[in-house]
């Protein structure tokens, strides 16, 4: 199972809030600027809408962040090399940012590998995968394979669908709204608790409009025997 995304597959993540043409419609989390009607980037997971692919790489890999993979890292300083958690991390950054420049900030490049990591569900919806291949997990959201897939399957029994037990009941939780049983009670509309044989008041405090079925034969007269 081959993956690789583009930073073409962006468009997946655009999102316009709502709102009136010609008025702001919230603000980037990147740059605080405002978000009109043509809209931003929302990423699943990320909180806010971005406007900018650069927005959304300066959000991840900034502030506290290392610069080339987003992870935290206690009060780095002002260097380069202070915010470059490993080894690993400082050989990337110098040779795909600062020689090559292939993954400055604002080319997705490094977005990517971030989705890859983080979020292989989203990752993989950039790709436009729906129902995973088989010989890998089934759910939809599992992040347990590597660079972005599902699971394997290849060491489970023939007949597994997910690689774990967390994958199986993530699965089976999610359901379409179509096929959702539905637990919301019947209501006939009376929000009082009304049983029968107690009056129940509408817009009244003082005035009851219905009486209960225990007053009825008080109040009309019966045919005679």
């Amino acid at each position: 199972m081959n993956l690789t995304a583009t930073t073409n597959s962006f468009e997946r993540l655009q999102h316009t809030p709502a709102g009136s043409v010609g008025s702001p419609r919230g603000n980037c989390e990147g740059c605080g600027m405002f978000i009109w009607s043509e809209g931003g980037y929302r990423v699943p997971g990320l909180p806010g809408i971005h406007c900018s692919i650069k927005c959304i790489e300066t959000v991840l890999f900034g502030q506290e962040r290392c610069r080339w993979c987003g992870r935290k890292m206690d009060k780095p300083r002002s260097s380069i090399d202070s915010r470059l958690c490993s080894p690993g991390c400082s050989e990337k950054y110098y040779a795909r940012v600062l020689e090559d420049k292939t993954a400055r900030l604002g080319s997705g490049k490094r977005f990517i590998l971030w989705l890859q990591e983080n979020r292989a569900a989203v990752y993989r919806q950039l790709l436009g995968l729906g129902t995973p291949e088989s010989g890998y997990c089934q759910n939809p959201q599992c992040p347990n394979g590597e660079g972005g897939q599902p699971g394997s399957l290849a060491l489970m029994r023939a007949d597994a669908q997910y690689c774990n037990t967390a994958c199986r009941m993530a699965a089976q939780r999610v359901l379409t709204p179509r096929n959702r049983p539905s637990h919301k009670p019947f209501s006939t509309g009376n929000k009082c608790n009304a049983s029968p044989g107690k009056a129940f008041r509408v817009n009244s405090r003082k005035k009851a409009l219905f009486d209960g079925l225990n007053r009825l034969p008080r109040r009309f007269p019966q045919p005679a025997e």
